[in-house]
């Protein structure tokens, strides 16, 4: 039987007014909070779902758009396989949409979506958006990205019009092409799901674009150190020394 020891934060950074971010762990939802300390957790019953969510900038309501969908992830009934996650994220959707019906200045909110589902077996990682998943597996010295993201530079990276470094500083970097949003200006949603072996050592790191965008390589590095608390605390403080432009959400958790 597996265990998952797990840390996690979010924190509103240093120039945004409000965390538009939430987080998801089990039942545990943090939301419209921002905190100077890692919050921790060990999990040894599963299905369970750990996942972060972005309310899109620019966008109606992020912060109810992200705190929402993760509301309706933490329901006590968790998804035991890949078909029924992605009807609990279509849901989710649906219930953005009921918001707008029934308050219509929200028309648009939105959020992005990275989180995995862990079973006793597997571990099933999905996403919507540029949130994030990474995975160390044992006895490998780096982090892989998990997941794709779903962004206009993306797209560019693939067709080869870009290269990764410049994507970096491309001026279209934060367009997203797919999210969970509610209302006439829903946008397109396309769910990535992929299924892993679940092994003992593993870390698994998820995270908002404040995170990976503004931690860059030190974050990568600095998600391997040490325990997921002190990992946790030390990546806060380098999207913090970056200037923390964005919200900063990130959980890390550890096989054991």
């Amino acid at each position: 039987m597996h265990s998952l020891a797990i840390a996690a934060i979010t924190n509103t950074g240093l120039y945004r007014r409000r965390n538009e971010d939430s987080l998801l762990v089990g039942r545990d939802v943090l939301a419209c909070v921002s905190l100077t300390e890692p919050k921790t957790w060990r999990i040894d019953s599963y299905p369970v779902i750990l996942a972060v969510a972005d309310g899109i900038g620019g966008s109606v309501a992020g912060d109810i758009a992200s705190r929402e969908v993760m509301r309706c992830l933490a329901r006590p009934l968790c998804p035991d396989r890949e078909e029924t996650l992605h009807n609990l994220i279509h849901a989710a959707q649906t219930h953005l949409d009921h918001l707008v019906e029934t308050r219509p200045d929200l028309d648009g909110l939105g959020t992005t979506l990275a989180g995995v589902l862990a079973l006793h077996d597997r571990i099933i990682i999905f996403s919507c958006g540029d949130s994030r998943v990474y995975m160390n597996l044992p006895g490998n010295e780096g982090i892989q990205c998990m997941t794709k993201d779903h962004s206009v530079v993306q797209e560019m990276i693939e067709t080869g019009r870009l290269t990764e470094k410049e994507a970096r500083s491309h001026p279209l970097g934060h367009i997203i092409t797919s999210c969970l949003s509610g209302g006439r200006r829903r946008s397109s949603l396309d769910i990535r799901m992929s299924t892993h072996p679940i092994q003992k050592g593993t870390r698994l790191v998820l995270c908002t674009d404040g995170v990976w965008d503004y931690g860059g390589e030190l974050f990568l590095k600095a998600a391997l150190r040490g325990d997921p608390t002190s990992a946790t605390q030390e990546i806060l403080s380098i999207c913090y020394d970056a200037g923390a432009p964005d919200n900063i959400t990130l959980i890390i958790a550890d096989v054991e």
